[in-house]
């Protein structure tokens, strides 16, 4: 069998072009879907914390209701003791957690024999209390989750761009130097909301990427879109994935200027200017830029488009 012939000391056959281009298209899309999962995850932890702020909040309430509940029966059972009468209710109101309350079986007994309206409110307002804290504790324990997925998924993303990064580099690509000054001007024919919505986007042109960027200084893909429809009063959701759900599906062959159209299994997301082009914040080293979506990447990694 004969061995293939080698040549000592000869230098790697340099890859292609194009395998080059695969390699870092595979690697932005990679990238893309770990952001908006970054994106995602951020916006869980927002709502994690609203969860714990309201919990919180209700439990003070409770705890108010609770207390003054308790010195109303502290009260009322001191003056039964003094007259004989309850001798063991005060050991029920002796200290404030709700849960020694309702762990004592024996004030039920009191409540039926004795039918006290006080207690009644005394012991739902305990039992409300318990629930609220519980409540707040979940929601305690939701937000401490959220914080650890969010510096999970950060670390992903940090590392895929840096490999990103360190690619380009190989590849003796520059990034792009952000612009300074206005950006571009929309003089295309879209009118109404989506006519402000590209002016927003325009006036972005040649600003940086930025993972999980939202501006004014550097945006991502799903970032400049919520900014730009915000402008004209859409309050589009965070992520490309809540974006598609929140738009009106439109057909490629329907597209018209200031729709969304998103690619590769919603890892990213541009604004249709009209022409067979869309507007952008594409990758780690580019600016916001108007590319075609007719032919290459774009055309072959389409996935859908959504009308705000």
């Amino acid at each position: 069998m004969a061995l293939p012939v080698t040549t000592v000391g000869a230098e790697p056959t340099p890859p292609s072009a194009s395998s080059v281009q695969k390699q870092l298209d595979k690697l932005n899309e990679q990238v893309d879907k770990l952001v908006e999962k970054y994106n995602q995850a951020g916006e869980d932890l927002k709502t994690a914390k609203a969860k714990l702020k309201a919990a919180t909040n209700a439990a003070k309430i409770e705890r108010a209701d609770f207390d003054k509940a308790r010195r109303r029966v502290a009260q009322m059972a001191a003056d039964a003791y003094k007259n004989g009468d309850m001798a063991d209710l005060k050991t029920f109101v002796a200290g404030g957690d709700p849960q020694v309350l309702l762990d004592q079986n024996a004030v039920f007994t009191h409540l039926s024999r004795n039918r006290s309206s006080e207690l009644t409110v005394y012991l739902a307002a305990a039992q409300r209390l318990q629930r609220r804290q519980a409540q707040a504790q979940e929601a305690y324990n939701d937000v401490r989750r959220r914080h650890a997925d969010l510096k999970g998924q950060k670390k992903k993303v940090e590392k895929a761009i840096n490999d990103q990064e360190k690619l380009l580099r190989r590849l003796g690509v520059p990034p792009d130097r952000p612009r300074s000054g206005g950006g571009g001007t929309y003089n295309g024919p879209a009118s109404g909301s989506a006519r402000v919505a590209l002016q927003y986007a325009y006036a972005q042109l040649g600003k940086p990427y930025v993972y999980g960027g939202s501006g004014p200084n550097g945006y991502d893909c799903s970032g400049l879109m919520m900014r730009s429809w915000g402008a004209a009063g859409v309050n589009l959701p965070r992520t490309t994935y809540s974006q598609r759900s929140a738009t009106k599906t439109v057909s490629r062959s329907n597209l018209q200027p200031g729709d969304l159209v998103f690619f590769s299994s919603l890892g990213h997301v541009g604004m249709y200017v009209g022409n067979g082009q869309m507007i952008h914040a594409p990758r780690t080293g580019k600016n916001v830029e108007v590319v075609p979506i007719t032919s290459g990447y774009y055309a072959s990694n389409f996935h859908s488009a959504g009308r705000p």
